[in-house]
Formats: structure tokens, sequence, C-alpha cells
């Protein structure tokens, strides 16, 4: 892989799960605050909403992308043993270590989590909050990576399809992947639309470094984020809204404006050096939902609750502080035996060799 493009896939790691976070800062979207039915209810809407879930299908794309240059002819029993331990291994650790913290948070706190309330002994939904295997897991936010895994297989099955006929893989996908008709094997059908567009791309001799190109990536997301906009409007088509085309539209407009971004960040500050902190990215999505509870719960007892106005310094930095938190994180787990680097982030890195002088 050209180093421009590794640089780039690096620092749009770092900047995807840095705005997934942004998603699932305490006490999220969903619940009242400042940013989210406050004054700062903008912030919310560009940071969470818009750049944070579109995130999620931009990560599918590059997945797609990178899945089709490297791993396609790979035998699927391989190519599922491979993801198996770098995707699902440190999910499920994870996934346990968040329950046990919300296990922990009521004897600790006096306050039930949430998020465990309706869990109950039974096997299924322990299953479930622990691995996502018919349901959502309890960390919702993991939840993407089952999603993941199994389009990464659904892709490499359609290898030979998308070799032969790639318009008709495009349209079949788009078709079948709509609302839950693909539940229980997929819950979020767009992340196997964008695995898959990713995949095409590739395919058709695309290059991220060519569609970051601030001409193409900017002109393609202003003419898609305008496209989604209208097509929402045309309430008088539901063919639109049954494959949810407005919703695709704006997710891959935005996800452009996002590559072009992070192409002009590379060429104008390459001092920032975004791209080397991209090899942490994946411990950091992993561990960035209970350490955000953590710092929540300081924070509140410390400074203010989510209608104060201090919440949005706590919502637009919290991301950062987890980030830099994985970056040490990672670090250390350089010098970890190999067994616990792939339970706590599905890859090894090998300590450099000693010189003879040493």
């Amino acid at each position: 892989m050209p180093s421009e493009e590794s640089r780039l896939i690096e620092t749009l790691r770092v900047f995807c799960i840095t705005a997934m976070m942004w998603v699932h800062v305490n006490p999220g979207l969903s619940s009242p605050s400042v940013v989210m039915s406050g004054d700062y209810t903008l912030v919310g809407a560009v940071f969470g909403n818009t750049l944070g879930r579109v995130s999620v299908s931009l990560l599918s794309f590059i997945s797609g992308y990178l899945l089709w240059q490297r791993a396609k002819t790979l035998p699927i029993g391989v190519l599922a043993m491979r993801r198996f331990r770098s995707v699902l291994v440190p999910m499920l650790v994870w996934s346990a270590i968040y329950i046990l913290l919300a296990v922990m948070k009521e004897p600790l706190t006096g306050v039930i989590a949430h998020k465990i309330e309706g869990l109950d002994l039974a096997a299924e939904s322990l299953a479930n909050a622990w691995a996502g295997i018919t349901g959502p897991t309890a960390n919702l936010s993991l939840f993407f990576l089952r999603d993941l895994f199994v389009a990464s297989l659904a892709l490499r099955l359609s290898v030979p399809m998308i070799e032969r006929v790639p318009p008709l893989v495009a349209a079949v996908v788009l078709v079948a992947a709509t609302g839950d008709a693909l539940q229980p094997l997929i819950f979020r059908a767009s992340i196997l639309q964008f695995v898959f567009f990713g995949a095409l791309a590739a395919r058709l001799g695309y290059s991220l470094t060519g569609l970051s190109r601030p001409l193409v990536a900017l002109s393609l997301g202003y003419l898609l984020s305008v496209a989604g906009f209208a097509a929402l409007e045309q309430t008088d088509s539901p063919l639109l809204h049954e494959l949810d085309l407005p919703n695709l539209l704006r997710r891959a407009g935005v996800s452009f404006l996002i590559l072009a971004f992070a192409a002009v960040l590379l060429a104008r500050v390459p001092r920032l050096g975004l791209h080397r902190a991209g090899r942490h990215a994946y411990l950091a999505y992993l561990m960035h939902v209970p350490v955000l509870g953590i710092l929540w719960t300081l924070w509140r007892s410390l400074v203010g609750g989510p209608d104060d106005r201090s919440y949005l310094l706590f919502f637009l930095a919290a991301p950062v502080v987890v980030f830099a938190l994985a970056v040490r994180l990672g670090a250390t787990l350089d010098r970890a035996p190999r067994a616990v680097q792939m339970a706590l982030r599905g890859r090894i890195v090998e300590p450099a060799p000693r010189s003879a002088s040493d």
C-alpha cells in the first residue's frame, strides 16, 4: 500500500473513532443536555449526530476497501479465524469488562447502570448482552463489530460475483440490506452496504487517495449531501424511503467531506502526525464507553451535570482524553505478552530486536 494512502487511512481512523465517541459521551445524545436540547444543540447535531454516526459508515467503507485489497483471495475459513481473533476476541473481552463495571456500579455508587437493568440470567439474554448473537450487546457501541465481522464474511463469499458483475452486486446489496430484512444476520444494514461499497470501489480501480482529493471529495460530498436532502423531501416516492436512499446519500456525502478534510490535514499540517496514533484507534474504540462512564462519574461529582454550560467542555474534550489514554495504554501493551495484546486490542506488536551492543 502506498505510504500516502497508509497515512490517510490511519488519519481517518483517528478522526472517525474520535467522532464515534461523541455519540456515546455520557449521558448520551438521547438524554436531555445542553448539547441535545439546550444552548449548544448545534454542537451535538454536528459532532455527534452527523460526524459521529457517519463515521460508522466511513469505517465500514474503509474495511471493505482494505479487505478487497488484502484478503479477497484468502480461504473463507482462514479469513473467519483471522477476523475472529482480531475483531471478536477483543470485543468479547471489553464487553465482559463493561458488564463487570456496570454490575459494580450499584454497590459503588448506589445507582443501577441502565444498560443492564433489563438483563436477566437467561442464557439468551446473557449471550446477547455479552456477544450480541441475536440481539444488541449491553455495550451497544461494540455491536458494530459483530455486524462488521458478518459483513466481512459475506463480502468474501461474494468475491466471484463482484469480480464479474460489480454493478449487479451493488444493486442487490442496496435492495437486500434494507430495514430489518437481514436480521438477525445483520442488524445495521448500512454497515453491510458500506463494506460492499468499499470493496466495489477497490474492484473498479478507485483509490482512497484519489477519492480524497479535494476537487473530487468536496464535489461529490456536496452533490451527494444535497441529493440526500432533496430525496428526503420526495414524500410521493415511497421507493426512495423504503431503500433508505436519503440517509445513504447523506452518509456518503458527509463521508466524502471527511475524506477531503483528512487529505487537506495531511497535506497542510504534516507535523501534526495524527496518522501515528492510528494504530491505537481500535483500542480507543474498544475501551471508550467504560472509560467515558468513569470520566463522567468524576466530572458530575466534581464539576456539574448535563444541564450546566460546563458540560460543553466535557462533551468535546472527553473523546480526546480517552484517545490519549488509549495511546498510553497501547504503548504499554507493546511490551505485554502476546496473549494479552490479542485479548485487549486484537493485534501483536513484536518488541524491537536488540542490537549486538546491548
